[in-house]
């Protein structure tokens, strides 16, 4: 009996060993997977603040405008909303500014100095304006400034200081600043609207230099109240398609032929008939419109594109136009790749104008998007060179393949001998860059002769042809192939010497030529 308790004894303790060793063993295995979980919550939570810290930079980026550090529009916007909401009983201002003569800043000193200009006027904002105020750089050299005040020596002490200490910037040359001041009347307004008024005073001030800031009145709210009545229409008549493209061709002086065409808008309008660009185009400029534009013609051109390839027809590269607000983003450069993906077409079949004034006044941002383009593989040209006064150093500097001279630049250099020697010398200056030659406002046999002579490669203008339909170019096309353009010199033909022609005579013969 002692014995059998004795052995149950020992199965007693062994089991109570055993059974601390399996509870210790799950203790130190809980305690392993407690700790994990907390090592894994603390992972979690370091992650979730990395995130969110990545969040806000990205916002941060987003509202922020690189080459001043301030905000954009994008944040102008989002804070003029957040404010004109809570505060519903203060009176507003909006106040906009920009530097009126950063194009002769950035022709004669480059555009570095543009920018430091832009920057100069962002840190004026910060250290002179009260605290709590809202300010951005809404454009690529226009400031918006919103005021909590409608009082008049409120308003003008941030015209003065502003303008004081802009003057301030440099020894060298005088800053001058325009101010478009729009008293807000209605806190329920869209602020694209305010800003589009602000801007219209901002355009009014006077060019006598008296006064340096205008408000938006009576006057210009007539002008608005149209704009925006044809924008209306125009927004109709996009999704209507009532913006036909027109090609003007674009002739080879080497051997008479079109070598492509620039694709111009029209709009058939239905009460007032065929309107050309100059009657719609400035009341669209820096607005959402003109990007929707650009877009249906970019379209409307790789359509063509691709009619001509699909009909066994050798496609001639077009010529777009590249409106300056879309250059202070690389963001369109995925609208027109996008474009050709869909439509199956080669960047070479665009050649992308660039308007110089857009070159000359804006800064870095500018720039930097040409350089995007050019490394994306778009061929680049310089529109209206010569119509500003040009900077030769945009042919330098700026990654381009062709330059085409402006219309007013011909007409001036093409009247008289020294006019001529400066025409003659730029257009050799651009072929030793390797760069092609375009000169537009062609009209005369004369000067057609004069460039074929100088070595400029292509003319475009009303000698050879107006801007035409789709269907009257493919006809001037053919008929151009088929007959070909000669200049009025004589050049003889074999045909001449069978016959037995003077030829000696046959060139000196004046009443020959033309």
């Amino acid at each position: 009996m002692k014995i059998v308790l004795i052995i149950l004894l020992i199965i007693l303790i062994g089991v109570i060993i055993y059974l601390v060793a399996q509870l210790t063993q799950e203790k130190a295995y809980y305690a392993y997977k407690s700790d994990k979980l907390n090592r894994m919550e603390e992972s979690s939570t370091q992650k979730i603040k990395e995130l969110e810290k990545s969040v806000e930079h990205l916002s941060e980026a987003a509202y922020t405008d690189i080459t001043t550090k301030i905000g954009n529009r994008d944040y102008f916007i989002k804070r003029m909303v957040e404010v004109l909401g809570r505060d519903q009983s203060e009176n507003f201002t909006l106040i906009g500014f920009g530097i009126s003569n950063i194009a002769m800043v950035n022709r004669m000193y480059g555009p570095a100095e543009g920018d430091r200009l832009v920057r100069f006027a962002a840190q004026t904002l910060k250290q002179n304006l009260r605290k709590g105020s809202v300010y951005a750089l809404v454009q690529s050299n226009l400031f918006a400034v919103l005021l909590k005040s409608q009082k008049e020596e409120e308003i003008q002490a941030v015209v003065s200081d502003i303008t004081e200490q802009m003057e301030k910037c440099s020894d060298i040359f005088t800053v001058e600043v325009a101010f478009g001041i729009y008293l807000i009347s209605d806190k329920s307004e869209k602020v694209s609207e305010m800003l589009s008024r602000m801007v219209l005073a901002q355009r009014a001030v006077p060019k006598d230099g008296k006064v340096n800031y205008a408000y938006f009145d009576e006057e210009l709210n007539r002008k608005y109240e149209e704009n925006r009545k044809m924008c209306m229409e125009m927004e109709q008549a996009l999704e209507d398609k009532k913006f036909v493209m027109y090609l003007q061709p674009m002739v080879d002086l080497h051997i008479y032929k079109i070598y492509s065409a620039e694709a111009l808008v029209r709009w058939e309008h239905e009460e007032k008939g065929l309107l050309s660009p100059y009657a719609f185009l400035p009341v669209f400029e820096n607005t959402n419109l003109m990007l929707k534009l650009d877009y249906y013609m970019w379209e409307e051109a790789c359509k063509t594109l691709r009619r001509w390839i699909d009909n066994k027809l050798d496609p001639l590269p077009l010529m777009l136009n590249i409106s300056p607000i879309h250059l202070n983003s690389v963001s369109f450069i995925q609208v027109l790749t996008s474009l050709l993906d869909r439509y199956k077409l080669q960047k070479s079949m665009l050649v992308l104008e660039l308007p110089e004034r857009a070159l000359t006044s804006g800064g870095g941002d500018v720039l930097q998007t040409v350089k995007v383009l050019a490394q994306s593989g778009y061929k680049l040209c310089i529109d209206n060179f010569g119509g500003l006064h040009s900077p030769v150093n945009l042919l330098r500097d700026l990654p381009f393949s062709m330059v085409k001279l402006d219309r007013k630049f011909l007409i001036d250099n093409s009247k008289n001998e020294e006019g001529q020697t400066i025409l003659r010398y730029l257009i050799a200056m651009a072929k030793e860059l390797d760069l092609i030659v375009v000169t537009e406002g062609v009209e005369t046999l004369d000067q057609v002769n004069f460039l074929t002579e100088i070595g400029c490669d292509i003319a475009q203008g009303y000698y050879f042809s107006k801007p035409v339909s789709l269907r009257d170019f493919d006809k001037l096309n053919k008929k151009i192939n088929r007959q070909g353009f000669r200049p009025t010199e004589y050049y003889p033909t074999f045909t001449d010497l069978d016959q037995g022609v003077d030829i000696m005579d046959k060139m000196l013969d004046k009443t020959s030529r033309g």
